[in-house]
């Protein structure tokens, strides 16, 4: 009886594994960086970067897909607190997601294009609400239509040296044809609201992104971004403007970041990048900050 349990297991086992795949895949980045801030007048300095992305996925017997991902860097094993996983189940209802999710208006709004090989690429970004370490989001889409509601918490350091939370939602929607898209997310904490409105168009060889947000939170003015990326051969060349206005990230200082760069591909997943940008304070000094180097995925 035991062998007959034992080879009914196994049998179970190598069913349940031809019915589920997991695949690896990855990123990595290697160059030099120049920060005008750092030091007495700037300092370049390398910078290098990998990650391995485990991704697990499956189908039931009634057709629902299921699966998870799971992010290894550099220094280890990632984060201890969903800061680099997923877990999602998926069928004609949609698309349920728990894990590192920032919620709707991230997912559907997103950024404008940044410049650079890596470390400089996301000082276009306007920020997100988002969520932090565990969170929920369902997601939508019905042909060039796409809706998206996120929930979660935040997590900060309280007066007492503990750690409080806050709630937070979001939601979005997202129409996307072809050569064009439109997409609006709002979301809502203890503390404040943001609304954001994005957009893009290609025309040929060239990319058009813009981005607006803005909060109800008095240290945070409108913000908004424009970026254009335009293909020649195997070069994509882009430049981005984004106007942070008057906001608490700077310190109250209106500020505003101008991006040039350009990328090569390499082919086989290889490409090399360099942009610069300068950050423009209506007061105090305009930093530069550039990087090149080469950007791999596998």
């Amino acid at each position: 009886m035991k062998k007959v349990l034992l080879a009914t297991s196994a049998l179970v086992m190598f069913a349940g594994a031809a019915s589920a795949e997991i695949a690896l895949s990855g990123s990595a980045r290697m160059g030099l960086v120049y920060d005008e801030t750092q030091g007495t007048n700037g300092e370049t300095f390398f910078s290098s970067r990998i990650r391995i992305v485990f991704t697990a996925s499956g189908e039931t017997d009634s057709g629902l897909s299921f699966g998870a991902s799971v992010r290894n860097d550099q220094s280890g094993v990632g984060g201890s607190e969903n800061g680099d996983s997923t877990v999602y189940i998926s069928g004609a209802f949609g698309k349920l997601t728990m894990g590192d999710v920032s919620g709707a208006a991230d997912a559907l709004v997103g950024q404008v294009s940044g410049v650079g090989y890596g470390p400089n690429d996301a000082l276009q970004e306007i920020s997100f609400i988002g969520t932090d370490k565990t969170a929920l989001y369902y997601e939508y889409s019905a042909g060039a239509l796409t809706f998206g509601l996120g929930i979660g918490q935040l997590y900060y350091p309280d007066e007492f040296g503990g750690v409080d939370t806050a709630d937070a939602a979001n939601i979005g929607v997202k129409y996307a044809a072809d050569g064009y898209s439109v997409a609006l997310g709002w979301e809502t904490s203890d503390t404040e609201e943001r609304i954001h409105l994005g957009g893009s168009a290609t025309f040929g060889p060239a990319t058009v992104k813009v981005r607006i947000s803005d909060s109800d939170n008095a240290l945070l003015d409108t913000a908004y971004a424009l970026s254009v990326d335009y293909v020649t051969g195997a070069t994509t060349i882009t430049g981005f403007y984004t106007d942070f206005g008057l906001n608490g990230v700077f310190l109250g200082v209106d500020t505003q970041h101008i991006g040039l760069g350009a990328a090569y591909d390499l082919g086989g997943g290889a490409t090399l990048a360099g942009g610069i940008v300068q950050q423009r304070n209506d007061i105090g000094d305009d930093p530069i900050f550039a990087d090149i180097g080469l950007k791999f995925s596998f």
